[in-house]
């Protein structure tokens, strides 16, 4: 098959890529930059460097496809983050129809069913919304949950206060994927793409704050390593402190609040639940170690559940 995919060698493109190769298939892999080149061309696939806000440059890069994998591109929260994540479906949605393909993988996430209470998680239900105008398509949307690797974002917190904080209970009940995990749904999805429109849900596994942390405070040998549940206010003021722009700070206590919500927040995975993948807590905890301890990466981790960084 002809494949291209959106998304360069991110956090899901580098396990998508070599299984799409390994699998046989020709991979066209789009990036923003020509530095990439040499690490794509390494893994047999072929790079092509351009701006996927630009429909005509994406009509190119969809012409022949077989199958193709959309994500939005990773960014800041801004006042129209909407605006430009139905611009950027509908960018898709053009090049798409003109380049005449037929089966569509598109990143979405958790929460794309909800509205606003959950944040700006909801924005992927304008991008799901947008992409189902298409015609004669048979269109794959992939809902992971919160990555693991946000959780790398606690690490100068851990090291120097011993404390996860966060404005969710320890105690409640927070689903996790892992990028190998959606990589592996992807490329199913990619390379046997159901006819009409369908939505899969991608888990790793289950954990609480107070679970991760107990996990975390044995592997990092620190007895004294603490869940801390913070109030709204007490959160938004310590991120804000810490230089997190503001509209972002917004996002991630609202989206907090909905997860509080565990039943609601979870309802419609719940009623759809996938077979969960094979990067549980226990394979994310040995990675978290080695970022802690500097021989890992803690730098590209996305700030919400489904604000993918590629």
């Amino acid at each position: 098959m002809q494949i291209t995919v959106l998304g360069s060698l991110g956090h899901i493109g580098q396990h998508l890529v070599p299984r799409l190769v390994q699998d046989g298939h020709n991979v066209t892999v789009v990036t923003s930059s020509e530095r990439r080149f040499p690490a794509i061309q390494a893994l047999g696939a072929k790079p092509l460097a351009g701006d996927i806000a630009d429909a005509t440059f994406l009509t190119t890069a969809f012409t022949g496809a077989d199958a193709v994998f959309t994500m939005l591109a990773g960014g800041a929260l801004s006042d129209d983050l909407i605006a430009a994540a139905i611009q950027q479906a509908s960018t898709f949605r053009t090049a798409i129809a003109a380049a005449g393909v037929h089966n569509v993988v598109q990143l979405s996430s958790v929460g794309a069913d909800k509205g606003p209470e959950v944040g700006p998680l909801h924005t992927y239900g304008y991008v799901e919304r947008e992409m189902r105008r298409l015609a004669g398509v048979n269109l794959a949307f992939v809902r992971p949950v919160g990555f693991w690797d946000n959780l790398l974002t606690f690490i100068p917190q851990i090291r120097n206060q011993h404390a996860m904080a966060a404005n969710i209970p320890g105690s409640t009940r927070r689903a996790w994927a892992a990028p190998e995990d959606i990589a592996t749904t992807v490329a199913d999805l990619l390379e046997r793409t159901p006819v009409g429109t369908t939505t899969r849900y991608v888990v790793s596994d289950f954990a609480s704050g107070d679970q991760v942390v107990a996990a975390l405070r044995a592997a990092l040998r620190m007895p004294d390593l603490q869940y801390v549940e913070l109030t709204d206010d007490q959160y938004r003021d310590g991120a804000l402190a810490a230089g997190v722009p503001d509209a972002l700070v917004t996002g991630m206590v609202t989206m907090g609040q909905g997860q509080r919500q565990a039943y609601r927040f979870y309802a419609d995975l719940d009623a759809h639940m996938p077979e969960l993948g094979t990067h549980g807590l226990s394979t994310f905890v040995p990675r978290f170690v080695a970022a802690y301890n500097g021989k890992g990466d803690a730098g590209n981790a996305a700030p919400f559940a489904g604000g993918h960084t590629r």
